[in-house]
């Protein structure tokens, strides 16, 4: 699947802009992870900004 496929598809699911999804850069993640070094990979590295927002305002 081709990153604009990715765009579109999650425009259309979220009812955002093809614009501001770009701008968000969503891409696909591999569904198995693999094994480097006896480590587990779960492909990219992401941030849940949802997470970063709830640890940032709890004291």
């Amino acid at each position: 699947m081709h990153v604009s496929e990715v765009n579109h598809a999650v425009s259309k699911v979220t009812g955002e802009s093809i614009c501001t999804i770009e701008r968000l850069g969503f891409s696909l993640v591999e569904e198995l992870p693999e094994k480097i070094n006896d480590e587990l990979s779960f492909g990219p590295n992401i941030v849940d900004w949802d997470e970063v927002e709830v640890a940032r305002t709890q004291c």
